[in-house]
């Protein structure tokens, strides 16, 4: 993790874990020892059924980073989302506060709370699945190659987390890797034979879960009567 990063996050952690909050994003993956990556902001969740306190824990942590001599610029803050610009001198950063499902309770390792693998996928799951960056790709990518899931059992962890997941829809989301810019790919380091097999290894899924939609041909279904 950057430095710079690793203070952010081990400060607003210890702001605010008495209100759930955990890593989460790209960080809580790369916690799981999935696969190392530049990330271009520090994610902090919390629960979704403790988001009345949502306001007080962005207080917290807006504070906590005050008292260690950063500024902080507030970009936006609605209910259950919050994005930070947080300073020290010349270095800047990201800070996303957010709200989300889960369904463990996070680990403690010694940066502070982090999401359970599970939710840190799932959550990653959802975000391929809604916007399909390059990032996400990278990420679902390392947790496939990990071992550690199976395609199937990353949808079922998508599912569990939002019932509206749909597996065509997904399938269509999985056709943006051949799609994006390679330069998009290459700042975290995935180039040439490496992108080249991660965009197959994402059309094979794609082009299998596209046939389980497909009815059966009449040859298949046998002749008829």
């Amino acid at each position: 993790m950057d430095a710079f990063h690793e203070r952010l996050a081990r400060t607003g952690l210890a702001a605010a874990r008495r209100y759930g909050f955990a890593l989460a994003g790209g960080y809580a993956v790369q916690a799981a020892g999935m696969l190392e990556r530049p990330s271009e902001d520090v994610d902090l969740f919390t629960a979704w059924d403790r988001r009345d306190e949502f306001g007080t824990a962005v207080s917290a942590v807006v504070d906590a980073y005050r008292d260690d001599g950063l500024t902080v610029d507030i970009e936006r803050q609605y209910d259950t989302f919050a994005r930070l610009t947080v300073a020290d001198g010349d270095r800047a950063a990201k800070v996303e506060l957010g709200v989300d499902w889960r369904a463990n309770e996070p680990i403690l390792m010694t940066i502070g709370p982090v999401l359970h693998p599970d939710d840190a996928v799932a959550n990653k799951m959802s975000a391929l699945y809604g916007r399909a960056f390059a990032r996400d790709f990278v990420d679902i990518d390392a947790a496939l190659r990990s071992g550690r899931y199976t395609r199937e059992a990353l949808l079922h962890l998508a599912h569990r987390a939002d019932r509206g997941f749909d597996r065509r829809v997904f399938a269509e989301a999985l056709g943006q890797a051949s799609l994006l810019d390679p330069d998009d790919f290459a700042r975290y380091g995935v180039t040439g034979r490496a992108l080249d097999d991660l965009q197959s290894r994402f059309a094979s899924w794609r082009g299998g879960l596209l046939d389980e939609q497909r009815p059966p041909s009449d040859e298949a279904a046998g002749p008829s009567e």
